[in-house]
């Protein structure tokens, strides 16, 4: 999926307020990492997202591999 299809999924995922996991792989890394959490809100080249460690953080589209839907029971209580 190119960037623009990960734009449009993270515009759905905002929209319907869905914890989401975000895998991301770098050029450097030998592992996948993971982010959970909610977007805040989505511009062309990048997209804020309150993640549930590191806080409001901004990303890229350019390393993501992969988007879930998680279940965020845990995260609420």
């Amino acid at each position: 999926m190119e960037a623009n299809g990960f734009k449009k999924r993270l515009e759905l995922a905002k929209l319907n307020s869905e914890y989401i996991k975000l895998l991301f792989q770098y050029p450097a890394s030998d592992r996948t990492i993971v982010k959970r959490g909610y977007v805040q809100s989505v511009s062309d080249d990048s997209f804020d997202f309150n993640e549930k460690i590191d806080g409001l953080v901004t990303y890229a589209y350019s390393y993501i591999v992969e988007i879930k839907i998680e279940d965020d029971k845990n995260e609420k209580s």
